[in-house]
This record gives structure tokens, sequence and C-alpha cells, in this order.
């Protein structure tokens, strides 16, 4: 028998892919998913459906986990994002669409610095911080990468940031054929929302919910659960790496140093039911790195399906930036003002434009990549049986079809390692 811990959408791809294998499933929650989570409010005006930020499916670079979705049927829809610099709203990545600025100066300065770049790229870099000065010049990095990235991760000096795994996919180089990860993309039709993926994976599996796990060991593989003691054979654990080792009561105290160095950002999505503008049709999505405004991103969920709002409105997010808060309490305080920005921002004429307002904090967002301390918790830990994948589980930036990608394949290799050690499932 192996154990999932967390029914979101690493554990779930991981027990639908394990063939003929018995697993069991436990959430500390009520609900299956994990962020990719939907909900709804009833207002005056009509139901506005709502998920936890964008859950967007990309699946660009593994198509093959489609089939773990079985009968669930997605829309495809064209990516329309945008990133609003010096007052004007050009198309994302801004690195292929500089051109749009008014400021002939400036485009010049751009073009040269890219020029120059094209030529003497390097391969490798000493940070986040130097990737981004040396891949897109010195001029679109202080407009646009450094206060966006540091908006986006609550970090003034980018330099404290190590390179993860994905880099390469998230920041889109000088080629202009490249439009990213994303240039298209799949959510489920209807009301459905987010959710919907989670629901399909988690179909037919068991899943025991409300069940926290509370302290695992290694010497016994034991574990207490829900308030029980148990047995384990195997684990493979989705809930964040750091607060993993936490429970494992014997993990070895360089281990538990090596967790409690991991960081994170936090983070709180804005969730609101606006008056619906013509200036905001067709937006997925908008960048903002200017400073003077409180978030980084803005997303309208009702551009990308109609029926997550009502005739006349829109479901919007805002993506607010932990460089204005330290805590749950700063982060609520933020709202009037965030409704203040986007009045300025022309996203809604006033604040009394909002009909209805919700806001999810998030205590962990984005991981701080930390490549050779992850790995080295995570080996120490698949030696003791416990398997560590996820966004948090690896603890580093992923999308949801990279984490079913990462499932489908640890699934595969115990299958492969079993059939080699004539082991079964049990």
């Amino acid at each position: 028998m192996i154990t999932v811990i967390g029914a979101g959408i690493a554990g779930l791809s991981f027990a639908k892919a394990l063939e003929g294998g018995n697993v069991v499933i436990l959430e500390q929650d009520s609900r299956i998913g994990g962020k990719a989570a939907t909900y709804k409010i009833n207002t005056p005006h009509g139901v506005f459906t709502f998920d936890i930020g964008g859950h967007w499916f990309h699946r660009r670079h593994h198509p093959e986990v489609l089939p773990l979705l079985g009968g669930l049927r997605l829309q495809e829809h064209v990516r329309y994002a945008f990133v609003h610099l010096d007052g004007t709203k050009i198309p994302f990545p801004v690195q292929q669409h500089y051109a749009s600025l008014g400021d002939k100066e400036l485009v010049r300065r751009i073009d040269d610095e890219l020029q120059s770049i094209r030529s003497s790229m390097p391969s490798a870099f000493r940070n986040y911080d130097d990737m981004l000065r040396k891949s897109y010049g010195r001029t679109l990095y202080e407009k646009f990468f450094k206060p966006y990235n540091s908006k986006m991760y609550g970090i003034n000096d980018l330099q404290e940031i190590r390179l993860g795994g994905y880099e390469g996919v998230r920041n889109v180089r000088l080629d202009k054929s490249t439009q990213g990860y994303n240039p298209t993309f799949l959510y489920p039709p209807g009301d459905t929302g987010a959710i919907g993926i989670p629901l399909a994976l988690g179909e037919g599996l068991p899943i025991q919910h409300t069940v926290k796990v509370q302290s695992i060991r290694l010497d016994n593989r034991s574990m207490t659960a829900g308030g029980k003691k148990s047995h384990w054979d195997r684990i493979v654990s989705t809930m964040p790496l750091r607060e993993l080792v936490d429970i494992i009561e014997d993990a070895g105290p360089a281990i538990k140093e090596a967790a409690r160095e991991l960081k994170a950002s936090r983070g709180m999505i804005l969730n609101l039911g606006i008056r619906k503008k013509p200036a905001n049709s067709g937006i997925s999505w908008m960048y903002i790195p200017d400073m003077k405004y409180r978030f980084y991103r803005i997303g309208f969920y009702s551009n990308v399906e109609p029926a997550l709002a009502p005739e006349g409105f829109d479901a919007v997010y805002v993506e607010c930036s932990p460089l204005f808060f330290s805590d749950e309490n700063e982060a609520r305080a933020l709202l009037p003002h965030i409704a203040d920005d986007l009045a300025e921002l022309g996203i809604i004429d006033s604040p009394e434009d909002i009909v209805v307002s919700d806001a999810v904090y998030l205590p962990l967002n984005y991981c701080l990549p930390a490549p050779e301390t992850t790995s080295l918790i995570r080996s120490y830990l698949e030696r003791h049986g416990i398997y560590s994948i996820g966004r948090y589980g690896s603890w580093h930036w992923s999308s949801q079809h990279e984490d079913m990608k990462q499932a489908m394949d640890l699934a595969r290799r115990i299958e492969k390692d079993d059939s080699r050690n004539g082991l079964r499932q049990r």
C-alpha cells in the first residue's frame, strides 16, 4: 500500500497513474484540489465563480498527461496577455513587443541592448537577477523584469533567488518565433472552474478527507494521521517539503536544518466581481510592473469563460504583492488601497464598480529555488521510502502539467522498480 499525502493535482495524478497499485490518499481538507479550487458567491446581480488565481492548464510540453483526465472536456483558448508599461498596454512577452511603446529613444535603446545580447548571450547565470539582466538588457530589466519579479516574489534583491529547473520555460528569450510555454491553454467550459481538473483526476480514487498527517517516523514506518497511529509501506507526499521534514520525528539533524533554510513568498488573491468595461474586453491577464500599484498581475476569469460572471459583469483576480504586507492582517488592510489602484489603472471607473470582493490569503505561494538543498532532502527521504513531489513537495516553480508529468514518471519508476525486484503493490 502506498500512502499519498495530499489530494491536489500531483497526489491525484500519481494515484491515477499507478496502474494496478493500491493507494490511499489522505487529504487534510474536506475538498480536493489544493490551490486548484473553485467557489461561488451569490450576489443580487447573480452568481460569480472564482478560482484561487489563474489556473489555466498548459500542456504544450507534456501533452501525454491529458489521458489522466479521462473524459473531461477542456476548451482551448488563445492567450491574450498584456504588460502595462509606461501607461501603455502592450502585448506579452514585452521583449518581443516593446516597439509598441511610444518613446522612440527608449525603443532604440532596447533594440541596441538586445542586439548586443544576441551576439554574446552567456550559457550560464549566477542567480535569477543575473539571468534577467543578461537575457533582456539593462532597460527592459529596469522597466519590467526587476520590478515585476520583485513584486511577485516579495524580494527587492533578486540576487537572493537561485535558478530553478523551470526558468528556461518561464522566461521567453529573444527568438520572435517563441511565444512561451502558454500561447494557448485549456480550461473547463461552463461554470465548473479550475476544480474540474482535480475532480476528473480524483474520480474513483480512495480519498480520506479531513485527515491531517501529524507525525511520521522512519525507524518503524509509523505515522499519526487524524489522531490515529498506523503503519506505512511507502509514502508519496505533496505537502510542502519544509513541513514534511518538520513532522518526521526522527529525520537527521542535517536534514532538519536544511529544510529550515527553504524559503517561499507569501501571497494574497483578491477575487472581485466588477462592472464590465469595454476596455477590459479580451484580456486574459495583464502584468503590472509599476511599483506604485500593490499588485503584480490582474486576470479576467470571465474573459476566458463568460459563464463565470453574470451578464454585464466580470469575475477578476488580483494577485497582490508581498512587498506590501508581512502577514494576513497587513494583507487584508490593503484592500481599500487596491480598489483605488484599480481605479487609477482604469480597470474600474471607481471603487463603487466592485460589487463583490473576497480575499484568499496564501501563507505559502512561490517557492524560492534551492536545487542542491531540495535534492539533498528528497534523496534522503527516498532512501527511507518517502517520495516528495509537486510544486511544494519538490519546492520549485511548476504548472499543473509539469506536476502531473512528475507524478506519472514517479508512478512508472515505482512500477518498474517493483517489477525488477519481483514485488507487487500491496
